[in-house]
């Protein structure tokens, strides 16, 4: 949900006996998500590349598309069957192949093709393509064990003009060791958010320090809103005291947002919650 993710999940199933128990699957895919400015009508073709280590065995992967979305505070993604957002551009894509067996230090290539549908409304459509590992069906499955499959997703996004980037920041909290924005989508599409947050003593010209946003995505649906969170400099760098606070983002428009807010940092206390 990975730029805009790439995750790695690793399931347990009782399918092998804990001595002969193999270990994680070990391989290298396409970590930039699939990111597509079209038309209605048009046909995109794109590629995901996942490479087997040369000291794997023989493994089967299974590819299929889903809708996918993240929560607020983007700490859980979320999946479900093609077309449940409206949003969704799951429909659209094609797959192939959708099965493969890879041999040792081999490249699996999915093919994408993307059809847009006519007269469809300007914004931005995603969805997740997800390669899973297929457990080996001639493995003994004799007594109880852990065998670990490996899943990797990367994100699938498709913009149709007209296009509209609109972002604002509804809250910035400061607790001990992070900082909080809530950011609302205003737009028509999926934005990509990174900044960072400023930390000014009173009447200075220059920050005392900075904690940088990593990158996150803003969805327009379930939720229009989300949380984004920068961890605080150490309390070498940043001790407690009185601050002014400034929030910089970008959110790949032509101009960034801000915000600023005083504070009393008190490092070492407890968070207060969850951010509203």
């Amino acid at each position: 949900m990975v730029k805009l993710f790439v995750c790695l999940l690793l399931f347990a199933l009782p399918l092998v006996p804990p001595d002969q128990s193999p270990g994680p699957m070990s391989f290298s895919a396409t970590l930039e998500s699939i990111r597509v400015n079209a038309r209605p009508e048009q046909v995109i073709t794109r590629q995901f590349r996942l490479t087997l280590d040369a000291n794997q065995p023989v493994t089967h992967f299974a590819a299929h598309v889903e809708d996918w979305w993240r929560s607020e505070d983007g700490k859980q993604s979320f999946y479900a069957a093609p077309g449940t957002l409206k949003h969704s551009c799951a429909k659209w894509v094609a797959l192939n192949p959708v099965e493969s067996a890879v041999n040792p230090g081999d490249t699996l290539v999915v093919r994408l093709t993307a059809t847009v549908p006519a007269e469809l409304p300007g914004g931005g459509y995603w969805c997740a393509l997800t390669v899973d590992e297929l457990p080996n069906p001639l493995a003994s499955q004799s007594g109880v064990g852990v065998r670990f499959v490996a899943s990797v997703s990367t994100g699938i996004f498709i913009y149709v003009d007209p296009l509209n980037r609109a972002a604002k920041i509804q809250d910035l909290q400061v607790r001990a060791d992070e900082a909080l924005v809530r950011v609302r989508n205003e737009g028509n599409a999926p934005l990509g958010i990174e900044g960072h947050i400023d930390f000014y003593a009173p009447g200075a010209t220059a920050p005392t320090a900075t904690a940088d946003l990593p990158r996150g995505t803003l969805l327009t649906e379930p939720s229009v809103e989300g949380v984004f969170g920068a961890t605080l400099p150490s309390s070498a760098t940043l001790p407690s005291g009185h601050y002014v606070v400034r929030a910089i983002l970008d959110f790949g428009a032509d101009h960034y947002i801000g915000a600023e807010r005083e504070v009393d940092l008190v490092r070492g206390a407890h968070p207060s919650g969850p951010i509203r």
